[in-house]
């Protein structure tokens, strides 16, 4: 079976092409705001002439901002990731929610880990760095698996409870009405 018969590879993949743009940048305007958020609102202030009050609340909003933007990811990859048909579309998911939630605190733990316990350079030498990005890669993908496998509870609870849009489990689209 070529790439083509299984839905996969060839002109159909582009959607996911889209998709690694779509989260790239995404996920680089998140750091961008976090990183460099407030030395461009002071730069913004002072050309502007916008008053203090500007940095402020600019210092405020930019933690929302960068996490709906993560949030946002979670929820396209959950949206073009799964394989099924007639998918609807949600700005914002449980499972996304929750998987954002979990990926700061499993972040913020494997942070608080390293502080304390990092013995990796001495381990592996050079490669130390390589090995903490592969862990933290690990603990991102699982947070993903939860919160997408919340949706997809989810959706079978409510197939159950007899939603017609949703999908029971194994089912790729909704039962006709």
């Amino acid at each position: 079976m070529t790439c083509a018969k299984a839905g996969r590879g060839g002109s159909g993949s582009s959607p996911y092409l889209l998709l690694t743009i779509a989260v790239a940048a995404l996920v680089i305007g998140a750091l961008v705001i976090i990183l460099f958020g407030g030395k461009l609102a002071q730069f913004a202030g002072l050309h502007l002439h916008l008053a203090s009050t500007f940095v402020l609340i600019w210092n405020i909003v930019q933690w929302p901002v960068a996490i709906f933007f993560v949030v946002f990811c979670f929820a396209l990859i959950y949206f073009f990731g799964a394989d099924i048909k007639h998918a609807r579309w949600y700005w914002v998911t449980p499972g996304s929610v929750v998987g954002v939630f979990l990926w700061i605190i499993a972040s913020l733990g494997f942070k608080l880990y390293l502080q304390f316990f990092n013995s990796y350079s001495k381990t592996y030498g050079s490669l130390g760095g390589v090995v903490v990005l592969m862990l933290w890669f690990y603990i991102t993908g699982l947070a993903l698996l939860v919160g997408g496998e919340i949706n997809a509870e989810i959706e079978h609870a409510a197939a159950e409870h007899g939603r017609a849009d949703a999908k029971a489990e194994g089912e790729k689209e909704a039962p006709a009405a």
